[in-house]
């Protein structure tokens, strides 16, 4: 299922941690390098949410 609502940062954090975790008992290469890939763009996506402008209200 595929749900395209912007993510919370708590959310993304929480993905993070996941996939962090996983990566470090992960023993198989080829899943650890696409692991480290989708690790590399939810590490993006939130340094990209967290220092967006905050919008006054």
């Amino acid at each position: 299922m595929f749900d395209n609502t912007p993510l919370e940062l708590e959310e993304i954090i929480d993905q993070c941690r996941a996939l962090a975790s996983t990566l470090v008992e992960m023993k198989n290469p080829e899943t650890k390098e696409i692991l480290t890939f989708l690790l590399q763009e939810r590490l993006e996506n939130l340094h990209r949410v967290f220092h967006q402008p905050v919008a006054e209200t």
